[in-house]
């Protein structure tokens, strides 16, 4: 049942008039009569009944009458509670890489802002797949996500500065490792311990966002400078995990350390470093921030906040 419909029968019942009425509606009066006949054809009974060459409504239509004004109170009432609540909540889609502390952040912060902001209310929505990129801001698939920087070897103890597009924002939660991953197709899988001269020769699997390209680019320069020959190839993919199974023979990728997932346990996966260096990594946290609404933003800031205090 159509409350518009309902809403021009109020209108209606109060003259009992189309003309007068199609003209307070701004309506045609042949667009009102088929309003009125369709809600008389759902309720299955006339609306009103004609006297003396006037119109009045019918017992059916006084019943309904009634009931009409207590149904557009409702919806009227539902609709101005949700835009009310709607401007005063968000809900933010996330790529958090399955990295404990920043979801911890995350949860902690939605806490504390509920608290500190009572008439507030936050949803965060995770989202599984290949997020963690510039890319995926851009186009809106997620509002936040965690973002991995491999660090340039030749960097001294320092977080690199981002290059980001304008209109992407970033903030800086920590520094990390960057491991490496290989499946039992691999030779070296029962190798006790891995070296870097172990690899000579090996493809490395990355995704082919910008930033995978980087980071391809960059962990070959760290087995460069140990004389160490490794080829990246960047390939398309809908989840990072997928690469794991994508692997074959000697061929190895990129995994953050620290990071949880069902296939990463796997006893078919193994998560390794190599004996000749490592590889510290800057996680940012990626965002734009005009995709953001009021609300949004405020919760951006609490997590801004969280992050430095930690």
């Amino acid at each position: 049942m159509e409350t518009a419909y309902l809403k021009e029968y109020l209108a209606f019942s109060r003259t009992l008039n189309y003309a007068q009425a199609s003209v307070e509606l701004f309506v045609s009066q042949p667009t009102l009569r088929a309003h009125i006949h369709a809600l008389e054809d759902e309720v299955g009974a006339p609306l009103t009944v004609k006297r003396g060459g006037a119109l009045e409504l019918s017992p059916t239509g006084k019943l309904f009458l009634k009931k009409a004004r207590a149904i557009v109170k409702v919806v009227d009432e539902s609709v101005e509670e949700c835009r009310a609540f709607a401007a005063e909540s968000s809900s933010l889609v996330v790529g958090t890489l399955d990295y404990p502390p920043f979801e911890d952040l995350l949860l902690g912060t939605i806490a504390a802002f509920k608290e500190e902001c009572p008439g507030k209310h936050i949803e965060i929505l995770f989202a599984s797949g290949t997020y963690a990129n510039v890319e995926s801001v851009q186009a809106g698939k997620v509002d936040l996500s965690l973002f991995v920087h491999l660090r340039n070897r030749r960097s001294v103890g320092a977080v690199e500065p981002l290059s980001l597009p304008e209109g992407i924002a970033s903030f800086y939660l920590e520094t990390g490792e960057c491991l490496f991953w290989m499946n039992r197709t691999c030779p070296l899988f029962e190798k006790e311990r891995i070296s870097a001269a172990d690899l000579e020769g090996y493809t490395l699997l990355l995704g082919n966002s910008r930033n995978m390209v980087c980071a391809g680019e960059t962990a070959s320069d760290y087995f460069a400078a140990a004389g160490v020959t490794v080829e990246p190839d960047n390939q398309p993919c809908a989840n990072y995990l997928d690469l794991y199974l994508s692997g074959l023979g000697e061929t190895f990728g990129v995994a953050l350390a620290g990071s949880r997932s069902g296939l990463r346990s796997s006893p078919d996966i193994r998560i390794f470093g190599v004996e000749d260096f490592s590889i510290p990594c800057d996680l940012h946290v990626l965002c734009d921030p005009q995709r953001l609404d009021a609300c949004g933003s405020a919760f951006l800031e609490r997590l801004k906040a969280a992050a430095l205090a930690r």
